[in-house]
């Protein structure tokens, strides 16, 4: 399995909130830690919409003033 090591700091109440979380588990901090972000980190990209939608050229093209892009017969290839 391989690992990443993460350090971060911890401000005095998230220091707070771990320590009850691990005396009511019964858990280490890692385990603790790695549950939290396990559940939480989904839950933040939805509630910050899953970043800044990437512009792309027709989206600035459609944005000139009376510019008109024709429909495509058929749809575009993606490319890597």
């Amino acid at each position: 399995m391989k690992t990443d090591t993460l350090q971060i700091r911890l401000e005095p109440d998230l220091t707070a909130l771990v320590n009850r979380a691990v005396r009511r588990t019964g858990l280490t901090k890692s385990e603790v830690l790695r549950q939290g972000l396990r559940r939480g980190v989904p839950e933040i990209v939805c509630a910050l919409g899953g970043g800044p939608k990437k512009r792309t050229l027709v989206d600035a093209l459609l944005e000139l003033k009376g510019l008109e892009i024709p429909e495509r017969h058929c749809p575009m290839k993606g490319r890597l």
